[in-house]
């Protein structure tokens, strides 16, 4: 597989290794490489009317090595020269580790957990931050989906991508606010071509079945291409009933979305333009305490709408452009009991952002890009009741991110300046007057890696992240029946800012890859709810208020796989962290514990129709979280075993 990352063209070569790409836009691009049983490798080439001769040996390996990913920096890196701690769910992973949730589907990877409210809301957890503290991003289109919520999780779709690009620790550089903890970054299958190829029509479908809940789901995709226009259709549906347990059914637990999807751009020699489409419709039933109301049956109903269109420019022959302007729609109801079709609370958020990247010609050995951003989130709600006020967002940014490569070493930097300013509307329920608040946020990373030897790296990385607070932070002020309390929020919160520090140990040959990182995560004016011991008359719930303090994490992870031989897979992985509030000298709440997760594969060689059969036996290990904040409940460790 031949591919050529900035413009999403690529091809197959033949069985002696030749290929061609005909009608290459001029520039300086990098071109991946790959083939089953062999590692990838990344070259840079100029194309210019001269056509150039590309020819790469690939390196044989048993074990199959990550791909190539865009998410981390300026240029496309590997596993072993990205300049941050990454993980990677490719095409494969994701069939066999599907989930309802994005939380789930990603929480086997080192770091990363799942933070979970019933079978479809999973929130992604990444070194013990979350929520809005976690990135999601759709080929780099950032979600806003309400995420500061108790029960709201990114509404996205994950059964038709390519792969899944996780970050972890800050990448606020590149993608500004709420970046402080990591990002979730969905990829897209390349849109198809036909240049110098026949026109073609091609479609698949998948379909799958899960016993606990009765989840059933299925959908298919429809693409085809003639000379430089490709166009592709996607729809996929999931249902499930109340999720089992040891002690009986959770009631009210069930969820069911439906999404669509289209896409059609055209690929020339001047360039590339398309334009994507996806609406989601998803129920989500709300499981409660039965100690309170063992019959609750709360329900939400979220539409999500995302609509994108890129371009990318050749500028000359060593630059390009590329220019996003992305719009998305997130409207969320919440209704009481089953049956109703009274909204009780109802949120509306818009959000139109244009991004430019100019990808520079290489000053020296420094290849890089200068990056400007700018866009707007409205909210607006609507119910019986109210929880923040309407508001409109506005936030500009410019930024620069550097690479350099000089034998063994591997250096990048960046810096970046946010100005994010939020007009509020008068709320006489609230008490809120009309005011507008302004931050302004500096954020930078540097990256230092080493290649000690052919297959073994080390890295150091230092970033600065940030966020600004959210209208729920700084203005709600009544139930909020996600957390079971009434809260209170501080209008004069200051954005914050986090000072990370990664140490990581890469190792990989032909059949072993390994990885050690260590870190800490340092979070100046962290924001939480600090109960107040006063209860709110009406509901009877008790009163918090948002303060700010310090808070410090401290973690590692540890993950290794082998491949003895063709058919036997061995794989790892140990994760830790810690979290303190040093300003209270309490534990942070919802840190996870200490986990072990390993994994035997035995691959068979085709089976008639099956293409590739396999047996896997999984064992997890979760040990007891004893480091507890004083409002959280301990719960036991426990082991998960799955064939």
């Amino acid at each position: 597989s031949v591919f050529v990352i900035e413009i999403s063209r690529g091809t197959v070569s033949g069985a002696d290794g030749r290929y061609s790409l005909p009608r290459l836009p001029a520039g300086a691009y990098r071109v991946s490489f790959s083939r089953t049983g062999y590692a990838p490798e990344v070259r840079r080439v100029e194309i210019s009317p001269q056509t150039p001769v590309l020819s790469v040996s690939l390196r044989e390996s048993v074990l199959e090595l990550p791909g190539i990913q865009v998410s981390a920096s300026a240029t496309p890196t590997t596993a072993m020269t990205s300049p941050q701690p990454t993980g990677m769910l490719d095409e494969s992973d994701l069939r066999t580790r599907q989930e309802a949730s994005l939380g789930q589907t990603i929480s086997d990877l080192p770091g990363v957990r799942s933070w979970n409210t019933g079978a479809g809301i999973g929130k992604p957890v990444i070194r013990g931050l979350g929520s809005d503290r976690v990135l999601v991003a759709v080929d780099g289109q950032r979600v806003e989906t309400q995420q500061w919520g108790d029960e709201h999780s990114p509404n996205v779709d994950t059964d038709d991508l390519d792969h899944i690009e996780v970050i972890r620790g800050p990448a606020s550089v590149l993608y500004g606010s709420d970046a402080l903890g990591g990002v979730v970054n969905l990829i897209a299958r390349p849109l198809p071509n036909a240049i110098g190829v026949d026109p073609f029509v091609r479609g698949r479908v998948a379909s799958g079945y899960g016993s606990n809940n009765s989840a059933v789901d299925g959908g298919f995709s429809l693409e085809g291409a003639r000379e430089g226009f490709g166009f592709r259709g996607a729809w996929h549906g999931r249902n499930s009933t109340d999720l089992r347990t040891p002690l009986g059914k959770l009631f009210n637990s069930g969820f069911q979305s439906g999404t669509g999807q289209g896409a059609l751009g055209y690929k020339g020699g001047w360039g590339s333009v398309e334009g994507q489409f996806s609406h989601r419709d998803e129920k989500l039933e709300i499981h409660e305490d039965p100690s309170e109301d063992p019959a609750a049956s709360p329900f939400q109903k979220i539409q999500e709408d995302m609509a994108r269109v890129s371009t990318t420019l050749p500028l000359s022959a060593r630059s390009h452009l590329e220019l996003n302007l992305n719009y998305e729609r997130n409207r969320r109801r919440e209704f009481e009991e089953a049956g109703s079709d009274e909204v009780a609370l109802g949120l509306l958020s818009r959000t139109v952002t244009g991004l430019a990247h100019y990808h520079h010609a290489p000053l020296g050995p420094l290849e890089g890009l200068v990056g400007f951003t700018a866009g707007r989130n409205s909210f607006d709600k609507f119910g019986e009741e109210t929880l923040i006020p309407a508001s409109d967002a506005d936030n500009v940014a410019l930024f620069v991110f550097e690479q350099a490569e000089r034998g063994p070493w591997h250096l990048s930097f960046g810096a970046r300046y946010d100005h994010r300013s939020l007009k509020v509307s008068a709320d006489e329920d609230l008490g809120v007057s009309a005011q507008t608040r302004r931050w302004n946020s500096f954020s930078g990373n540097a990256g230092l890696l080493y290649r000690i030897s052919e297959p073994l790296a080390l890295v150091l990385n230092v970033g600065r992240g940030f966020r600004s607070p959210s209208s729920f932070d700084l203005f709600s002020n009544g139930v909020h029946e996600g957390t079971v309390a009434f809260e209170r929020g501080n209008a004069a919160l200051k954005s914050e800012h986090s000072l990370n520090t990664d140490l990581a140990l890469r190792a990989q040959t032909s059949r072993l890859r390994a990885e050690l990182s260590a870190y800490v995560n340092h979070i100046r004016d962290y924001i939480y709810s600090r109960p107040t011991g006063d209860y709110d008359e009406e509901s009877g719930f008790e009163i918090y208020d948002v303060v700010q303090g310090d808070a410090r994490l401290v973690g590692f992870e540890l993950s290794a796989e082998a491949q003895p031989d063709r058919h036997l897979n061995l794989s790892a992985a140990l994760d830790f962290v810690s979290g303190d509030n040093t300003s209270t000298g309490n534990p942070l709440p919802w840190i996870p514990p200490l986990r072990l997760d390993a994994a035997v594969r035995y691959a068979a060689d085709p089976l008639g129709a099956l293409r590739e059969p396999y047996l896997e036996l999984g064992l997890e290990s979760n040990s007891r979280q004893d480091r507890l904040d004083p409002s959280e409940l301990a719960v036991g460790g426990y082991g998960l075993a799955r064939l």
